[in-house]
């Protein structure tokens, strides 16, 4: 799916996109609007951003298991090897090991990701602080352009950029 990011000054001008975009057949669960005053957001019936969505939870999580599972890989050959009762381990404790690991590491990840901002909306972090409010609409490849001809029919609105939903723990932080 891909994700296009919308920026208007407006909550009237996001509740009328919201309309027009219903009538094209783009659910509540993919149309998200972020902004400072969630409360206004609420009271114009908009469906606004989840914590997943606002906070980078997944993609530090993601990274989290993949060290964790390394540190337990490396834990679980360091015992095998270097110790005496190491060899004689059974597999399952090996895995549960490596497992263990993974899931401490996953718990860490997002502890970390809950105090940072989602890396694929930081950069429109200046403009929500400005008062503005950002539009997140998840759309299948076939839907795309009947989206983009509808947002273009409100001008207070602009198109702000264009990305995947797919969360990738490698990516750097988009800027501008």
């Amino acid at each position: 799916m891909k994700r296009l990011y919308y920026l208007t000054e407006s909550i009237d001008a996001a509740e009328r996109l919201s309309e027009r975009l219903h009538e094209e057949g783009i659910t509540d669960w993919n149309f998200h609007v972020l902004g400072q005053d969630k409360a206004n957001i609420v009271r114009h019936h908009l469906h606004s951003t989840s914590p997943l969505q606002e906070l980078d939870i997944i993609r530090s999580g993601e990274r989290g298991v993949l060290i964790g599972f390394t540190l337990g890989v490396l834990f679980v050959c360091y015992i095998a090897l270097q110790t005496s009762w190491g060899a004689s381990l059974n597999w399952m404790w090996q895995a549960a090991g490596i497992i263990l690991f993974s899931m401490f590491g996953a718990w860490v990840g997002g502890l970390v990701g809950v105090s940072n901002e989602n890396y694929k909306i930081r950069r429109f972090h200046k403009d929500i602080e400005e008062g503005k409010y950002l539009v997140l609409v998840d759309v299948s490849p076939s839907q795309k352009s009947a989206v983009e001809e509808t947002v273009s029919q409100i001008q207070s609105i602009r198109k702000a950029g264009e990305d995947t939903t797919f969360i990738n723990p490698f990516s750097k932080v988009i800027t501008h």
